[in-house]
């Protein structure tokens, strides 16, 4: 029988393997669209490529210790390294909250019709989104700040109290009760918002695809086409992010929440916690592959590069007559 420890490394092992892949051909192929064919290029591709990088580094600072813990390898980390790793990961998880909500914003903004309140917006959208990266980047930054100062590693040492705690990191006991209150609130603030915003504009992009629909299928309905517009393929994949997005975040504070004040110091809960909340940074890409065909047609370009005389027929020169 196979311990715990070992389900989750394997567990661990090919969430992030997979996650990594995916997210570093999404990264790839969607800066090989920005430099060498701008004709393809988008507005939205600038943030899918900030999701996917973000996500990348989600997925190692999480997904590496996690399985190497498993696998038997103990304290893998210093002091130092657990803050640097924890506060890296905790900035990048809130960037990936923070994009996703901005991608189903943007996509709101363009879907909308000329004749409601964000068409205004739509020629100026594209010049928010680099301002809102750094804002992103200035906001998380400064709320896991608190990060760096409560983490150590494990040691052969009792902890008491409530707080986190995994199996190579916890937070360091008797902290400062009013910042820790603070950075909660914030965290908690941040999230709420969030989700709440990419909610809502997931909520008004239903609105506008079921009408869109009703609306076309009673003015001319024997002529509909069964291909959808570029524009409601899109919204369709960003529904569904971020459907996958709140199940995930859902499920993974659930579990934090449980193990933080119920029953504390449960390293297989967080660990469960952990992979609950890496299943989002592994999954999009899969869904964006799905969904773009830009995604297959420039990953046969980039293979073409790469490996060229796979893809050249033999000249006259290389074929071999036996005698």
């Amino acid at each position: 029988m196979w311990s715990n420890d070992s389900v989750f490394g394997i567990f661990f092992f090919y969430q992030t393997a997979f996650g990594f892949l995916g997210n570093s051909t999404l990264s790839m192929v969607y800066i090989n669209i920005f430099i060498n064919q701008p004709q393809q290029k988008k507005s939205i591709d600038a943030i899918l490529i900030h999701l996917t990088v973000v996500n990348t580094v989600t997925l190692l600072t999480r997904g590496v210790p996690e399985t190497l813990v498993a696998f038997g390898m103990k304290h893998i980390l210093n002091d130092v390294g657990c803050q640097s790793l924890m506060y890296i990961n905790r900035v990048c998880r809130g960037l990936s909250i923070c994009t996703t909500c901005l991608l189903s914003v943007f996509q709101a903004i363009t879907i909308s019709p000329n004749t409601s309140s964000w068409a205004w917006l739509k020629s100026r959208a594209p010049n928010y989104i680099l301002p809102s990266f750094l804002f992103f980047w200035m906001l998380n930054m400064s709320i896991y700040i608190r990060v760096i100062t409560s983490i150590q590693s494990i040691r052969n040492v009792t902890i008491l109290g409530h707080g986190y705690v995994s199996k190579y990191c916890s937070t360091i006991p008797n902290g400062n009760f009013i910042h820790s209150v603070t950075f909660l609130c914030a965290m908690t603030f941040r999230d709420l918002l969030f989700v709440f915003l990419m909610s809502c504009a997931s909520g008004y992009m239903v609105t506008v695809l079921y009408r869109h629909r009703k609306q076309v299928q009673h003015i001319h309905r024997d002529s509909l086409s069964p291909r959808s517009s570029a524009e409601t393929r899109a919204a369709h994949t960003i529904l569904l992010l971020v459907s996958c997005f709140i199940c995930f975040y859902c499920i993974s504070s659930c579990i934090t929440l449980y193990v933080t004040y119920v029953i504390p110091k449960d390293a297989d809960l967080e660990s469960a916690a952990t992979f609950f909340s890496a299943c989002y940074p592994a999954l999009c890409p899969l869904v964006l592959i799905s969904s773009d065909p830009r995604i297959t047609k420039n990953h046969c370009i980039l293979g073409k590069e790469r490996h060229p005389s796979l893809f050249k027929s033999p000249t006259a020169n290389q074929v071999i007559v036996k005698n």
